[in-house]
Order: structure tokens, then sequence, then C-alpha cells
């Protein structure tokens, strides 16, 4: 097992979410007539011409444009905060123009204190970074600090890593001097395990010339202040007001710079918190709420939490034997948003569960879906767009179900894991919305997790289900995009994420067919962030022996390869080599050819060099010559002084060995017609250079 493997740490980052890729698989729409805009309700006197977009519809359509792909798909996403992974320099700059720098990290905080932690970061190469209180912006002043690092050295990356222990050949890449991220609030097991790595660690930043950052609790400061003094910065709170006057849209706040009353009811406020209270006022004024009436409801609804507790109205519930609005909201809290007649359906399924079957009556008599939404008369519940208010109810909702009403959880687990097989319709915010909702549950009970996802995915056959069966059938596709986001959430969770890795980890290896290929679409949408985990878990994925499997590696490997360009991912590849199968090494090639058509740029010599050295020594002919061409070709569209750039490498890992460039010459050997092409002419070139350092003809 190498080192990758064991200690499995990998990349990512941060604040604003990135634009959302076109879907190339999106279905053929239908011209619709323009809407009659009605009261926004989903049921009898809904708006007519709606649009939305479920399954069936996207079954039908994608049936007459001939795509295979589906709309109503659960998009997954890396972790709880957006922007997760290798950061890009754009967001970075965005969030510097939008941040409130506390004092102390840039500037000394006074003339008493000069230190700042930007100072200690560049003098000491690492920081640890710390609050009085858990949630204090510790992620984005480490971001704020880490892109003031790049624009002093511009060749320096940023990105989040998902820390077990230090490992520098984990963490550091030759080559590529960075500034690394790490979380630790939540991960009390690996801190001592990292305090221990640390003197070392920052002799290979040194070498790398890059830097660490790290996020401690604030209860384990002294002990990493007494190990390593002067590395300790304990972040203060930035000036409220101006905090959230930078984050409310829609609103002139710039009068509340002297209002003392706001400034009183928000001055213990950090500011996660106080851009929660931003987004609430902002999103009243866009619900048409007149901007001072926004505030003073979001003032409020954050005062009445304190209100009746939740508790105290579950119990009189179940007092009076009401498990009909037990039901409708657990389902209402789960499906937030969906549909009237979704969300009762999913009641009806829970109440069965329970033993409980819904009221029978003829249809003229029978409540509508909507009818029995309103008469869940729960106040943070708006029957009308089916959500909770203030934003997040919902979750704690659910989330206190789950924690206080143990003797629940199977039913719970087993309701919600058949949900997808029963209503296949969902729109894709509802399948995301589900997930997400089932993600919060991993903080209790992780093997919760990993059953759903596990459930979700299994393929049937008449009506059990076949782990050795997998399928490209859009409603196999449907049910799997919900465990891809679940998974893919929890698996970048800097606390929770290690069991799900790991997991991911094992199904890669030994997992049945159904497992693997989650697990390959799982490594497709944390890739981008987190290239080395992905690729680790996907190496094992080549080895595996089926059409769908195959095909999502694939799929995986080149996006990734694109998304990294090619000098990293051939880097990022390196280690594929040990052990290879020829599998691997037949998917291996054609995700480099692919990847060198995508990605046709400037190559370092070193990785291109060390690949093809590992090419030579383990690829077959044809899978040697299938890379060997898609690099020539790629060096064919670079202009001319990088095409010698690119065909150096390929002399280079010879080392004038006459059995190496044997196997070069043959690899490179293809039937031109025209010798005048610019392929011939770079073949000729290649030709040259190998007699050039072959020691038969020196």
């Amino acid at each position: 097992m190498t080192g990758v493997e064991l200690h499995d740490v990998d990349a990512f980052g941060m604040l604003d979410s990135p634009a959302r890729e076109p879907d190339h698989g999106t279905p053929a729409v239908v011209d619709r007539m323009p809407a009659i805009r009605g009261n926004g309700n989903d049921t009898a006197l809904r708006d007519i011409h709606k649009p939305r977009v479920t399954i069936g519809t996207a079954l039908i359509a994608s049936d007459l444009s001939g795509l295979g792909d589906l709309s109503a798909l659960a998009v997954a996403r890396s972790g709880k905060r957006s922007g997760r992974g290798l950061q890009d320099r754009d967001a970075l700059r965005h969030l510097a123009e939008r941040y409130v720098v506390p004092p102390g990290l840039l500037e000394p905080a006074s003339a008493e204190h000069p230190e700042t932690a930007f100072g200690a970061l560049l003098e000491r190469r690492v920081l640890l970074v710390t609050s009085e209180v858990h949630d204090g912006g510790q992620f984005t002043a480490c971001l704020r600090l880490a892109y003031e690092v790049s624009t002093r050295h511009p060749e320096v990356i940023v990105r989040e890593e998902l820390i077990d222990q230090l490992h520098a050949g984990d963490l550091l890449v030759d080559g590529e001097p960075a500034v690394v991220l790490g979380d630790l609030r939540d991960a009390r097991d690996k801190l001592e395990v990292v305090r221990r790595g640390l003197v070392e660690f920052a002799r290979h930043l040194y070498r790398q010339q890059s830097y660490l950052i790290l996020i401690i609790p604030a209860d384990q400061a002294r002990r990493f202040e007494d190990f390593l003094p002067g590395r300790v910065h304990h972040l203060r709170q930035p000036e409220p007001v101006e905090v959230f006057r930078r984050h409310v849209r829609g609103f002139d706040a710039d009068p509340l710079a002297g209002d003392s009353d706001f400034a009183d009811q928000i001055r213990d406020m950090w500011p996660p918190e106080i851009r929660e209270l931003a987004d609430a006022v902002s999103d009243r004024i866009n619900q048409g709420d007149p901007p001072a009436d926004a505030l003073k409801q979001a003032l409020r609804g954050r005062a009445d939490r304190q209100g009746p507790a939740l508790r105290e109205i579950i119990r009189s519930r179940q007092e009076k034997a009401d498990i009909e609005w037990l039901a409708l909201l657990l389902a209402a809290t789960l499906l937030e948003g969906a549909t009237p007649w979704h969300i009762v359906d999913a009641a009806d399924r829970l109440l069965e569960r329970n033993g409980a079957q819904p009221r029978k009556a003829v249809p003229l008599l029978r409540p509508s879906p909507y009818a029995r939404l309103v008469a869940l008369d729960y106040e943070p519940f708006d029957s009308d767009s089916r959500e909770f208010r203030p934003h997040g109810t919902g979750t704690e909702v659910l989330r206190h179900f789950w924690r206080e009403h143990r003797d629940l959880r199977g039913t719970l687990l087993t309701w919600i894991g058949e949900l997808p097989h029963r209503i296949v319709d969902l729109a894709q915010e509802d399948l995301e919305r589900l997930a997400d909702r089932c993600a919060e549950l991993a903080d209790d009970d992780v093997s919760a997790v990993l059953r759903l996802a596990a459930e979700w995915t299994a393929i049937r056959s008449g009506g059990n289900a076949d782990p050795e069966k997998t399928s490209d059938h859009r409603t196999a596709q449907y049910r799997r995009s919900i465990a891809v986001r679940l998974l893919t959430t929890t698996a970048t969770d800097p606390a929770l994420g290690t069991r799900i890795r790991d997991k991911l980890l094992t199904w890669s290896r030994t997992g049945n067919a159904e497992t693997r290929l989650l697990t390959a679409e799982v490594c497709a949408a944390i890739g981008k962030s987190f290239p080395r985990i992905a690729l680790t878990r996907l190496k094992h994925l080549a080895d595996f022996e089926d059409q769908f499997v195959n095909s999502a590696v694939l799929q995986a490997v080149r996006q990734i390869g694109a998304d990294l360009g090619t000098s990293s991912f051939l880097r990022y590849v390196s280690e594929w080599f040990e052990n290879a199968t020829p599998a691997r090494l037949n998917l291996l090639a054609q995700s480099v050819a692919a990847v060198l058509v995508t990605r046709a740029e400037q190559v370092d010599i070193e990785p291109a060099t060390s690949f093809w050295r590992h090419a030579l020594d383990t690829m077959p002919p044809e899978d040697l010559r299938r890379v060997v061409a898609g690099w020539l070709s790629a060096a064919v569209e670079a202009p001319p002084a990088q095409r010698d750039a690119m065909v150096e490498p390929l002399v280079l890992a010879t080392g004038s060995d006459p059995r190496r460039i044997a196997q070069m010459h043959y690899a490179s050997r293809f039937t031109r017609t025209d010798p005048t092409d610019a392929l011939t002419a770079t073949l000729r070139q290649l030709s040259i250079r190998l007699d050039e350092v072959d020691p038969v003809w020196g």
C-alpha cells in the first residue's frame, strides 16, 4: 500500500460556488405555451403550464432527442462549504474585496501588539488559527491570508486538504508551491498526530517553498503554542455592522453605521452568524418586504428561536395520537419545497411504516394534498411554498427527531431508503435537498449515510437487490445521483469524512459492481477539488472489468485531468504504474491521450519525463503507442517552440537505453501519407533526437 493510500489526504477550499457547468446532456425541451401566472400552489388551481422537470418528462424528452442523460438528477457538491478544494484565484479575489479584516490578521491590532498572523506565516511557514467561538469565520480568515500570500508569490496555489496526518508525500507536490489549509476543529482524534509531525513537516515546507495554515480548537491552543511558540493566532472579531453591510443585498445599510440600537443587537455576533442574518434580510427583500420590515422580522426571527421548544410541540401531538400530523411534519422536512402530492405521498408511506393506515375515503370526499398540508399548522411551515422559515428550520426539525427519538431511527432509515424507489418523479432540487438533509444525519451516525447510499443504488431483480448488477437505465441514474451527492458531501467533511473515504477506498478494491460504480461517480464529483483522493480510488477501480464501471472511471479520470492540466495530471497519475494490471494501463493510456487533446499546453519537463519513464517500463506496446500518438498529436497543435519541448521528454525518458529507444521508435511508428504535414515533421524530429542519444550511433 502506498503512502497516499495510508494517509489519503487531499485538496479543497472556499467561498462562492463556481458557476454551474453547462449540462451537455440536458434533454430537448418541447416548446411551451406562455405560462399563466397563478398563486404558486402545485395543486388543483396550480399555475397552468408551470415549467417543472421531473424524471417522467425527462424520460420522454430524452427519448425524443436520443440523449441518455437526465436533467432531473441531483448534482453533487463537495462539502458543506462551497468552493472546496483547489482554489480559484478570481474567487479568492472576490472574497478579499468583501472581507472585513479583523485586527491582527493583516495589520497590527495596536501599537502594543505589532505582530500579525500574516507576518508569522511568511516568516515561519506554519500558522495555527483559533477563535474563542467554534464558528468564528476561521476558514474564511485562512483563505484571506492565503490570498495575500499568493499576491506576493503568484506561483503559489491555494488548496484545502483533508488532513489525517502530516505526510509530505501526500500534502506537497514537487514543483508546485502551495498554501495548504486544514480544518481540525472537529478532528480531535487527529490533533496529537498532527502536533507531533509539525516540526518535521515545516522542513519540507521550506524546501517546497510552501505554507501550512491549520485551524485548531481554542482549548488546544495552549498545547500548540508551548510546542511551537509564535505560530498560534487568536482570531479577533471584526466590526459587526461593517460585516453586515458588506453582505446584505437590496438594502442600503450605510445609515446603520450610526445606529447604536442595531449595533447593540449584533454586538456579540461573529461573521458567520451575521452573514446568516444578512441573507435572511436579503431573502425577505427579494420576497417583496420593505427593507426596514425585512430587517425587523429577521432580527425577531432570530430572537424567536428561544420560543416554545419543538420538543413540547411534538410531545403534545404524541399525547393526542396525532400521527398524521407527525408524519406530515417529517415528510415536509425531508422533501421541503417539493410538490404537495409528493410530500403527502411520503407521509402516507411513513404512516404505513409505523403500522398506521392513511384515512380512506371516496374520491369526492378525500381531502387534496394541499388541504392536508394546510392542516399542518406548524407556524414555521408555509403550506403555499412548502418551505420552513427562517431558513434552516426544516433541517433542525429533522435533526431533532433523529437525535431525540432514537427508537425511530430504524423506521426512518427504511422509509427514507425506499422513497427514491417509490417516488420516481422528484425534480432535481428535491433530490438535492433530500440528499443534503440526509447528510445532516452523519453527525450522529455515519453508518446511516452508508446504508442509505447502498439502498438508493441497489438494482433490484424480481424484488431483490442484485449487488453484482449495474445499470445506466435512467431510473438507476436517478437514484444513484442522490447517493453520489450524499457521499460527496459527507466524504469531504473535515470531521466526518475519514470513515466515508475509507469505505470508498474499500469499495474501490473489493466492492461489488454496484458499489464500485457508485464510488466511481463520487470520485468524479470530488475530483476537481480533491484529485488525489479521487485518483487513488479510481486507480483501483480501473482494475475491475465491468462496462459501466469502466466507462465511469474513464470519464472521471478524463475530467480530473482536464481540470488539473497536463503537468499536474501526470504528477498525480504516476503512482498508477505501481503493480498495474493490463486493464488499468489501458484505461490510463486512453485517459492521458484524451487529456492531451483537451489540454494542449506548456508541459513541465520533469513530470513528463518521469511519466514516460514509467510508461516505457510498464505499458504494453499497443497502449504505449496510443499514448505516444496522443502526445505527438497534442504537440502538433502547440506552437512551434512548445512542440520541441513536448518531444524532449520522450527522448529523456529513454535514458539513452537502447531497449527503451527501440520501444519509443516502435510506439511512434505511424503510417503517414503526407510527408509535409506537421505530424510527419514531428515524428521525424523525434526519430532524429532518439538517434542522437542512442549509444549505438554514438
